[in-house]
């Protein structure tokens, strides 16, 4: 697993794909050698419980610091490849 930032947007949490979405903290799960990850991206319910769902999205909307796409610093694809792939089944909230 690696840690990660993400600015993707995740309907569950109430995120509108094309509008910005807030930068969450994130878990790299999986990656299956071409472009996709399983991510788990979290985020602080209305109660401040720490919550998760898993998604599965391009890679290249995962930073290794706290940025949007255009200030992000890219995983590589060696760094990607250290994880398994094993298919998640999404959307899974924990």
């Amino acid at each position: 697993m690696l840690d990660a930032f993400t600015d993707y947007p995740i309907p569950s949490y109430g995120d509108v794909e094309g509008k910005q979405a807030p930068i969450r903290k994130a878990t790299i799960l999986t990656y299956d050698r071409n472009k996709y990850c399983d991510v788990l991206v979290y985020q602080i319910d209305g109660d401040g419980d720490l919550r998760g769902t898993v998604v599965n999205f391009k890679c290249f909307y995962l930073y290794k610091n706290e940025a949007r796409l255009d200030d992000g610093i890219p995983f590589t694809y060696e760094e990607l490849e250290t994880l398994p792939w094993t298919e998640i089944s999404f959307p899974h909230s924990i």
